[in-house]
């Protein structure tokens, strides 16, 4: 039995190693490209601190500093986490299932006061229900004399 778990774990662990190399040039990194985009970031950057009153829709399309921008709806197509669920599930789904680690993990990585009150409700309801299924278990098995605690 030893000898087919440690087949086993050294088969997946070749696999592993397989996987790995065969994605290497993902993570290859021209610093050059990267440079020459952070100077342009760098550029609009000093511009728009410069120019307080600026806003996106107001600066010319034609406007060199927006040559490589595009607009995702978020300012100036920075990904925002304000307001969405951590790791994409649900704030209500955390706060039922895991109770008040949900809402403590959703208050600290969504840092969002709407997010953590949907946890709270989802923590409250999950609670509910338990509370409901405990009294109709008293109810019914305390009835028919066959409560056991």
């Amino acid at each position: 039995m030893i000898k087919k778990f440690l087949f086993s774990a050294a088969f997946a662990l070749a696999c592993n190693f397989g996987f790995a190399s065969a994605n290497a040039e993902l993570f290859q990194v021209n610093e050059e490209e990267l440079n020459v985009e952070f100077a342009q970031l760098n550029e609009l950057e000093s511009f728009v601190n410069s120019n307080e009153d600026v806003t996106m829709s107001s600066m010319d399309a034609t406007n060199p500093l927006l040559q490589n921008v595009t607009s995702t709806g978020n300012a100036l197509g920075v990904l925002s986490t304000y307001g969405e669920a951590p790791l994409g599930i649900p704030s209500f789904l955390w706060g039922f299932c895991f109770n008040v680690a949900g809402v403590a993990i959703v208050y600290f990585v969504a840092d969002d006061r709407d997010e953590t009150r949907k946890a709270f409700i989802g923590c409250v309801v999950s609670n509910g229900i338990g509370i409901l299924f405990w009294l109709v278990y008293v109810v019914i098995l305390g009835a028919s004399g066959f409560l056991f605690f």
